[in-house]
């Protein structure tokens, strides 16, 4: 997820109040509905959105709105599927409620207990490290550590993952600080295999998609035929939108490979607001189950905007869900990034309503959508959540950029590398992520990626021996600073390398690469 997305309304934003305020709750027409998602699409130029709106457990709204393919102008419509990303987090969570009902795991339990070579950078973390660990960001790992095994399209299997996970060193004492990850998930989803003896795409459809009749989802987007109603991702590049590739997401599916529509969503939303139970009156979890997952874990910052315009006092993170006030009321939610979509659902339970807005962008017009409509619920004069959300992404991609023009504008555009181009050359290993390669190619350095051809460009000189890596792939938006440094024999030691803008998505995370070069 974006960077500036996760600042302005968190991937996952959860939040918890205890205020038990009362209003009249105002339907919003499909007019207001409707106009909003256009502007919305037009203030962030997203071609596409599917909503639903589900009340008192039923799907009250659901259409499509825009294209799901500006190539073939294909529309969207409620059946329209989408990657969900890190909404996924949700259902991996319930998994593991499924079996804490069952009464084959606690939430509690150490995960060396289920997963034996389970290693974290300190010894003491590993034997302590809970399930609950594994799901509420407060592992001590910074901001997206070790993203780049699966992002964009790296090809690391969920055992590399696993074993990964003891080089990644920690920026934070052990649950002191909340610092979204994904990793930890795919863990997680090891743990769901593990103990249920399922494969973790296997037990989703069975045991959760199938019971609420999500008939058109799938757990793994290989799974989604050519032949499905599919919309397309696409991203800005230059001011141009163009489609973009679909991210794999089989090695992290448990964080977030789950690709569904609004339709079979509403069904998940329903279920929740009923606190686990079914419409025939079955339960998928048990009450006290539903509960924990909605339990504050870890706490999170909370914006100037969010307390200005939702007045917003407070977020946590639960148990795959963010928890905060919200105009007085417990708003329940997850936002889901992947190249070119983003997802939202968002649920307020003393309303009985929930909102689902799925795009094909990589943008926040999502979460204007969903808080505009439930915004319309509490009150008969909602907050223009577009144009709060689209003033605020302004200024901060203008900061952005003035950072990336002050950096070129101050450096020493007259020095030179310290050595000949092909003394740059060679092999550099990372413990935890593998190898990258630079080339000479006719007098350009290359860089190359070990885990995808994506993270493959050219090397152009910055200043000294800092160079930027320009990814053959536009639509990354991830161009990266790579800095040499030099042994004291004068030759080339290691890599180290950090994105150019701070706009750059969280899980480029190029800056916890300590990149060693392989001799010959």
């Amino acid at each position: 997820m974006h960077k500036y997305l996760a600042r302005l309304i968190p991937r996952l934003a959860v939040v918890v109040s205890f205020i038990c305020a009362t209003a009249t709750a105002q339907e919003p027409t499909e007019a207001f509905i409707a106009e909003t998602a256009q502007r919305a699409m037009e203030t962030f130029n997203t071609p596409g959105m599917a909503i639903g709106i589900v009340k008192g457990g039923e799907l009250v709204y659901a259409a499509g709105h825009g294209v799901r393919d500006i190539e073939t102008g294909e529309p969207v419509d409620p059946d329209t599927i989408f990657q969900i990303a890190s909404l996924t987090k949700a259902f991996t969570t319930a998994a593991l409620g499924i079996l804490v009902d069952e009464g084959k795991l606690g939430w509690d339990d150490k995960v060396i207990d289920y997963l034996p070579e389970f290693r974290m950078y300190d010894p003491w973390v590993t034997r302590e490290f809970t399930i609950r660990d594994l799901l509420t960001h407060r592992s001590g790992l910074g901001l997206g550590a070790g993203d780049l095994l699966f992002w964009p399209n790296q090809d690391s299997t969920r055992q590399e993952i696993l074993e990964a996970m003891r080089h990644l060193e920690p920026e934070t004492s052990f649950r002191t600080a909340y610092a979204y990850d994904n990793l930890l998930y795919v863990i997680a989803g090891e743990v769901v295999g593990a103990v249920s003896g399922m494969p973790w795409e296997d037990f989703i459809e069975a045991r959760i998609m199938a019971p609420l009749g999500m008939d058109d989802c799938r757990a793994l987007p290989s799974r989604v035929t050519d032949s499905d109603n599919r919309a397309t991702p696409h991203m800005e590049v230059d001011g141009e939108l163009q489609t973009t590739f679909f991210s794999g997401g089989g090695p992290t599916a448990a964080a977030g490979a789950v690709n569904c529509n609004v339709t079979g969503l509403a069904r998940w939303a329903a279920m929740h607001l009923a606190g686990g139970a079914l419409p025939d009156g079955e339960r998928l979890l048990s009450e006290a189950t539903h509960a924990e997952l909605w339990t504050p874990v870890t706490l999170m910052p909370v914006s100037a905007l969010s307390r200005e315009h939702s007045q917003t006092h407070f977020r946590t993170y639960g148990l795959g869900w963010g928890l905060q006030d919200f105009l007085g009321h417990l708003y329940v939610s997850h936002s889901g990034g992947l190249q070119g979509m983003t997802t939202y659902i968002a649920l307020m339970p003393e309303l009985d309503v929930a909102v689902i807005v799925l795009t094909n962008q990589f943008t926040p017009s999502y979460v204007t959508v969903a808080n505009s409509i439930l915004h319309s619920y509490i009150s008969e004069s909602p907050a223009d959540w577009v144009a709060i959300v689209g003033d605020a992404m302004a200024e901060q991609g203008n900061e952005a950029q003035q950072v990336v023009e002050e950096a070129f504008a101050n450096r020493n555009a007259e020095s030179s590398p310290s050595l000949p181009l092909e003394a740059y050359a060679g092999t550099y290993r990372d413990a935890w992520y593998g190898d990258v390669s630079v080339e000479d190619d006719l007098g350009t350095l290359v860089l190359r990626f070990s885990r995808t051809d994506l993270l493959t460009g050219p090397l152009e000189h910055f200043q000294y021996d800092t160079f930027v890596a320009r990814w053959q792939d536009r639509s990354l938006l991830a161009d990266a600073y790579v800095t040499f440094t030099l042994g004291a024999d004068g030759k080339v030691e290691s890599i180290r390398m950090k994105a150019v803008s701070p706009a750059t998505d969280f899980s480029y995370d190029f800056h916890d690469l300590d990149l060693r070069r392989v001799e010959d």
